[in-house]
């Protein structure tokens, strides 16, 4: 049974990575001009200054962008931008705030218990459920080469500040890091003769049911915790058959079309960390234009981590470190603002990526939500309160946008509710654990 089991294990993981199929958007979404809705959430760690964060004066349509959010200004009628949504969650169970923090963030739910410590000696586990990508994949199924898509750029750690998307409780999803890999898992087959592509169609078909077989020998042999993960990877197998029976496509015009193949990159270094970003970006961009998948995360870094913005020259000190210093140190917070503002240009790039691909009358950032977040409000206080959340993207028309929408403490989960409805699970009564879910915020 080790040795079946072993093989088994492998073999999926050759023909999940090794996939060389492209599935371009259905025929009948475009001629119909109905394109699907896409959920991106764009993850940076640490909090912000909220009082250069916060849009100034005006009304909830009429507002200026503050210093940290101006890179964003040619997407200004694109964001919707919240004060006052409170994470009220992660200020509940085990361990520190970075660690309750992101495991609470897309998920809504109590962080468990378990051994991982946070920087102040607190320990903690994995999530308590399934983040609003993994769970809508599941509700809406869409018939996608891949149900998601987790990009990282440096979260690189095993542990639970390096981790925002969840299957379900226990389950954390690990981010890729290496553009290269992202390239070859994506787009390494597109470009090969299509009855080449057909004949590996056939052959991976034949190991699907072999693989099939194996698991179901060795569902009744395991223990109840090693049949849980095996469900794990019988979900990916059932994923992969979903591909298949959609058939093999070719790229056609500019909607979608094979991305350059990058570099080999350390993906530690931080040196090269402004450099993976901008290949992730590009490759989520294209899998997102070709209809590879409609939910992903791009975690750039990790909470508590120890980057240094040495691409800006900021050599000194690492992002945790000036997120934490105290109010009066100006050149400090001046550093932490440079970095905050770097990361709002990386939003800004990436919806000009999505802006430049048209889709029907408009452009698949029409069609897409991205969500940015963090797992802290400010980092020198540990705060949930607050929380720096924007929107940017109409999702398909369910979200109204260029607006500024001030609350008054009400729980990130009626926010992540009102995502789910706005990307058509609208039967969604709930999100995360019930005790911080008041109802929906509307979107529209």
């Amino acid at each position: 049974m080790n040795l079946s089991r072993r093989a088994l294990l492998r073999g999926l993981g050759g023909v999940a990575l090794g996939l060389p199929l492209l599935q371009t958007l259905p025929r009948a979404a475009r001629a119909q001009g109905a394109f699907p809705k896409r959920l991106v959430v764009f993850f940076n760690p640490n909090g912000t200054l909220k009082e250069l964060w916060s849009p100034r004066g005006g009304t909830e349509t009429d507002f200026a962008l503050s210093p940290l959010l101006a890179p964003l200004e040619r997407h200004k009628q694109d964001l919707v931008i919240f004060d006052g949504v409170d994470m009220a969650v992660a200020d509940t169970g085990p361990g520190g705030p970075h660690n309750r923090g992101m495991a609470t963030l897309l998920t809504g739910e109590i962080i468990l218990p378990g051994n991982f410590a946070d920087g102040d000696g607190q320990t903690a586990g994995w999530a308590g459920g399934p983040s609003i990508d993994q769970l809508l994949a599941d509700r809406l199924a869409p018939p996608t080469r891949f149900r998601t898509l987790e990009l990282g750029v440096r979260a690189i750690e095993n542990e639970p500040r390096a981790r925002i998307s969840y299957r379900g409780a226990d389950q954390p999803v690990p981010p890729e890091n290496q553009p290269l890999n992202v390239y070859t898992r994506l787009f390494a087959g597109m470009n090969q003769d299509p009855e080449v592509m057909r004949r590996l169609l056939v052959q991976r078909r034949s190991v699907l049911d072999v693989v099939r077989e194996d698991f179901a020998r060795l569902n009744a042999k395991l223990a109840p915790e090693d049949r849980r993960k095996l469900e794990q990877h019988a979900e990916s197998v059932r994923q992969l058959e979903r591909s298949l029976e959609a058939g093999v496509a070719t790229p056609s015009g500019a909607l979608c079309r094979t991305p350059e193949i990058p570099q080999q990159f350390d993906v530690g270094s931080e040196d090269d960390f402004a450099e993976i970003a901008r290949h992730q970006m590009q490759l989520l961009a294209m899998a997102l234009a070709c209809d590879m998948t409609r939910f992903s995360t791009l975690e750039f870094s990790s909470a508590l981590n120890a980057l240094r913005f040495t691409f800006m020259g900021l050599r000194e000190q690492d992002g945790h470190s000036l997120s934490h210093a105290g109010d009066f140190s100006a050149e400090q917070q001046a550093q932490w603002a440079r970095m905050n503002t770097w990361y709002a240009e990386q939003l800004a790039y990436f919806l000009d990526l999505l802006r430049a691909v048209p889709e029907g009358d408009g452009t698949l950032l029409d069609n897409t939500v991205v969500l940015w977040c963090s797992e802290l409000s400010r980092g020198n206080t540990h705060s949930h309160s607050d929380m720096p959340f924007v929107l940017a993207g109409r999702a398909g028309g369910a979200i109204r946008t260029g607006r500024h929408r001030v609350f008054d403490g009400v729980p990130h989960n009626n926010l992540l509710l009102g995502l789910c409805h706005a990307m058509g699970a609208g039967d969604m009564q709930s999100f995360g654990n019930r005790e911080f879910c008041t109802g929906a915020i509307d979107l529209g």
